[in-house]
């Protein structure tokens, strides 16, 4: 999953990178990246019962894009766009703290619309280019009419992740990377006062927007301080907070609900695994996700939840309560299965 971040001037966006992705070096072309690990405290009870040789969390990829977007106009650079476009989701950083260098006051609607429309216009630009190169040749079809209709959308003032859009309607508009359809996440980054200020209360909490479209609040600079905190400091200090987790964690869990995004499990001597991949996929094709030879040779699934396991204590015990089930290639995948596929090449 790349998670990308971006902003205008003096909105603290590379502040907020730090606090998700401490430790984050390198990159290229305009770009810093960072991986972190995913929390899974499934992946720890798993190693106490199997004592692997290591232990493997999902990661996410964050992008800290280098440039900001003109506060007069919205407008992003060139090449911030096209690193914009290879994200799968998008974090728009809101100021909302004081900031002296800056004259623009606090005005987080403002800047929401200013990047909101940006993304529009320049979906916008593309699809008009496409749609007219349609009609030059004479094209018919499902492809025209789910492309008129982003256009209608996107005229609308309507971003294309609220359309509706379906699988089959998605699969038309392969190869584009449009802005305005990738989930959102909106963080408000908000001074220490304003943080701990009530009247702050909903912009600091969890909320669905729209379809593919949340927000939240975090302080940037008190979470990118704790995210340098060693862990027995970081836990004595979020507790002096009234804080029972970074606001990263937080953060985590809402980019896996706005992509859909679930984990299965693996088990064993040598690790014990999470698997992060789309809900509603088969066992097959999760299979696929481990290696491709497992896919293509699949036979079958042996699963069981985290959950039996915890209750009895060992798979031998679940196999002896026959808790342990085969499943077939077409077997819809769920959060916490613990699998082991058989296959032969």
């Amino acid at each position: 999953m790349r998670v990308g971040i971006c902003g205008y001037p003096g909105t603290g966006k590379s502040t907020v990178f730090s606090a998700l992705a401490p430790g984050a070096s390198g990159g290229g072309k305009g770009v810093t990246f960072g991986n972190i690990k995913v929390p899974d405290e499934r992946i720890d009870q798993l190693a106490a019962i199997f004592n692997p040789k290591k232990k493997v969390y999902a990661e996410i990829t964050f992008m800290d894009f280098a440039g900001s977007g003109r506060l007069d106009t919205g407008a992003f650079p060139a090449e911030v766009v096209q690193n914009m476009r290879n994200a799968d989701v998008l974090v728009h950083v809101v100021r909302v703290f004081d900031n002296p260098v800056l004259a623009d006051p606090i005005d987080p609607a403002r800047d929401e619309a200013r990047f909101n429309d940006e993304l529009l216009l320049l979906d916008l630009s593309v699809l008009e280019r496409r749609q007219e190169r349609m009609r030059k040749e004479n094209r018919k079809g499902r492809e025209v009419e789910v492309n008129d209709a982003c256009v209608n959308q996107l005229s609308e003032g309507e971003p294309l992740r609220a359309l509706g859009l379906s699988e089959d309607d998605l699969a038309t508009l392969t190869g584009i990377q449009l802005l305005s359809l990738k989930p959102l996440i909106t963080l408000y980054n908000l001074s220490e006062d304003a943080w701990e200020d009530p009247a702050h209360a909903e912009r600091r909490a969890f909320r669905e927007r729209e379809p593919h479209h949340v927000s939240l609040g975090l302080c940037g600079s008190l979470e990118a301080d704790i995210a340098e905190m060693e862990p027995d400091e970081q836990g004595e200090f979020l507790e002096s907070l009234g804080l029972s987790e970074p606001a990263r964690h937080e953060f985590i869990r809402a980019a896996y609900s706005l992509l859909d995004y679930m984990s299965f499990l693996t088990a064993g001597p040598d690790e014990c695994r999470a698997w992060p991949i789309r809900r509603g996929l088969s066992a097959r094709k999760a299979a696929g996700k481990i290696h491709s030879d497992i896919e293509r040779g699949f036979i079958r699934a042996e699963v069981y939840q985290i959950g039996d396991l915890l209750a009895h204590g060992s798979e031998a015990a679940l196999k002896a309560q026959g808790l342990v089930r085969l499943e077939g290639k077409e077997y819809v995948m769920q959060d916490g299965d613990v699998v082991n596929f058989r296959f032969n090449v």
